[in-house]
């Protein structure tokens, strides 16, 4: 894999050190004032390049804006994720494995990578939602 460049290095640290999926904006803003500050462009640069790279992906929590979190499977990771409070729970196996390999072999398709995302209300949110 290549070096990785100052802005790259420094999105990864930043989602390293996160405990939710983040936004280009929210890692931006992250950055800021901090000796690794870069400018917006640099983190959507950075984040294109790391995705395309496998070693992010990018998920929608709801909310028409792109997600990212380290994730290096070749199918990515899968996930619930709470549309109320954005919580996002990472699957941990691919409920869908087999059907990817029975669509490969009946349609004779080189299937590259595929997503799977949950969206629904979690349970905090949704005890929370009913005692309202």
């Amino acid at each position: 894999m290549r070096k990785l460049t100052k802005g790259q290095q420094a999105v990864l640290e930043v989602l390293e050190r996160g405990s939710r999926p983040l936004s280009a904006q929210e890692i931006f803003l992250e950055l800021r004032g901090t000796e690794q500050e870069i400018g917006l462009a640099t983190v959507y640069r950075s984040l294109e390049t790391l995705q395309t790279g496998g070693r992010l992906q990018a998920i929608d929590v709801g909310d028409n804006q792109s997600h990212y979190l380290i994730g290096k499977e070749r199918h990515g990771r899968h996930h619930l994720i709470c549309l109320v409070c954005k919580r996002v729970v990472p699957l941990d196996h691919c409920p869908v494995g087999d059907l990817e390999t029975h669509l490969a072999d009946d349609h004779q398709f080189q299937i590259a990578y595929h997503v799977l995302d949950f969206y629904g209300t979690c349970t905090d949110c949704h005890t929370l939602a009913k005692a309202l």
